[in-house]
């Protein structure tokens, strides 16, 4: 069985080190997808511990298309005879690259093949319902080449359950888990100087303790003819934490909202015991440790107009930054503004390993993986 899952853009490879981690085979990494090879098990781990993926699909068919009338004609040579006469269905899509046409004339046509496949094997009409599908196909464009993929997972993991505050520019979900991978963060002590919400400490605590992603268990594939609740439980028991968390996580923020919708995030997630906020002013305070890790996400000033006073803040914070990591520790910080950064981190003797840059929502952002 092909598995595709959705991922961050530019950050694909943690996304393929995380399905690896679960006993997954990765085939290929494509612009925002990984290629997998899996069977039942691995559709029912990742959905329930990626943390850095927005939906695990089943791929149907991969083919380069020339236009709208192929699409047609390489969707209606599929087998759509998985979904029962009872069941709905509709069909999502998304286009990457410079086409004639939009992703809602790909899904109007793919819905018209499946429509009209099924009809031909099993001689009747399936239903449609584009509100609550039963079960939902996706057909997404990239460049020529036309992904037919059978949604597992229903609405995106990128959603978190215990996110009681939404901070106004939090970062995803799905992209702190892979700066989290990225840092090779090994349960040693972690900060987040810029914390927010305080996405990056529990997307980290939760990543060593291998929680589930989706605690309420409200999957797609629970619909889906091959669900087996026994085959599932027994391919979950298998998921270990990964390892302990040997010191507690700390966050530092300066705002007093986020302060406090921080600390309510954390007490949703049931972190207290692992993760504490801290108020105050990263470029000040005085802490008693110096940290191993550090992860973090600073302002880029962009919804504020305060370019320039957001690059103000990374030169103070990096004069000081001997202060918060020890010596030979690693950090990861992603911005916008990811060139200026690197130039800093470069002046102060820090040694850059990598960046990787890609799309966070709209915004081109570099992630900088660095050691002291």
């Amino acid at each position: 069985m092909k598995v595709l899952t959705t991922t961050i853009r530019g950050f694909e490879e943690y996304s393929a080190k995380e399905a690896e981690l679960l006993n997954c085979s990765v085939v290929e990494l494509r612009q925002a997808r990984v290629l997998l090879e899996g069977n039942e098990s691995c559709i029912y781990i990742l959905n329930n511990y990626a943390r850095t993926v927005n939906k695990v699909l089943i791929l149907l068919s991969r083919e380069t298309v020339d236009g709208l009338e192929d699409i047609y004609r390489k969707a209606l040579s599929l087998d759509y005879t998985f979904i029962s006469p009872d069941q709905s269905f509709a069909v999502r899509s998304e286009r990457s690259g410079i086409h004639g046409f939009t992703s809602i004339d790909i899904a109007r046509t793919v819905g018209q093949a499946v429509i009209d496949s099924y009809l031909k094997d099993k001689g009747s009409k399936i239903k449609v319902d584009l509100e609550n599908p039963d079960v939902e196909i996706e057909a997404d464009l990239i460049g020529n080449e036309l992904f037919i993929s059978l949604n597992t997972t229903g609405n995106g993991l990128n959603f978190r359950e215990y996110r009681t505050y939404n901070h106004p520019s939090s970062l995803k979900p799905t992209l702190a888990s892979s700066l989290v991978i990225m840092s090779q963060w090994d349960g040693s002590s972690l900060i987040d100087p810029f914390t927010g919400g305080a996405t990056i400490p529990i997307e980290a605590a939760l990543y060593a303790f291998s929680s589930p992603v989706k605690p309420s268990g409200n999957f797609s594939y629970k619909k889906l003819s091959f669900y087996d609740k026994f085959q599932e439980e027994m391919a979950l028991k298998k998921i270990d934490k990964k390892f302990d968390i040997k010191e507690k996580i700390v966050g530092i923020e300066i705002s007093r909202k986020h302060f406090t919708g921080a600390l309510k995030n954390v007490s949703s997630a049931k972190l207290n015991e692992y993760i504490e906020i801290i108020r105050g002013d990263s470029i000040n305070i005085d802490l008693q440790d110096r940290f191993k890790f550090l992860i973090s996400n600073p302002p880029y000033g962009i919804r504020s107009g305060r370019k320039e006073k957001v690059l103000r803040i990374y030169e103070l914070f990096v004069k000081r930054l001997d202060k918060v990591l020890e010596e030979g520790g690693e950090g990861v910080m992603i911005t916008t503004e990811y060139k200026k950064l690197s130039d800093l981190l470069n002046q102060r003797g820090y040694r850059i390993i990598k960046v990787n840059t890609g799309l966070h929502g709209k915004l081109w952002v570099g992630a900088i993986l660095f050691r002291s």
